[in-house]
């Protein structure tokens, strides 16, 4: 029972870390093209771009992953990969359906 909540634990890490970095990315290209987030946000969002910035986003994810591997955390290093995959599938059929 504690291997589950500690691959649920995994997972949640796995979800702020990609809405971390996200965001870290947002800030990234709204201080390059001089515009706000907002509308960075909303040009993503209008557009096709919306899986990239995710996909940058969870970049961040390697840094969660490799760190739990680094402290022996092998059932939280699973659930960042389990949301890692995850995120992956959504933004394949997000480019192939949309």
């Amino acid at each position: 029972m504690k291997n589950k909540k500690d691959v649920i634990v995994g997972a949640i890490v796995g979800l702020c870390t990609t809405i971390l970095g996200t965001f870290l990315y947002l800030i990234f290209v709204s201080y390059q093209q001089n515009k706000s987030i907002g509308a960075v946000w909303d040009f993503a969002m209008n557009g096709t771009e919306i899986s990239s910035v995710v996909v940058f986003g969870a970049a961040l994810n390697f840094a969660a992953f490799f760190g739990f591997l680094h402290y022996n955390k092998e059932a939280h290093a699973k659930g960042v990969l389990v949301i890692t995959i995850l995120i992956a599938v959504a933004v394949l059929a997000h480019k192939l359906l949309g």
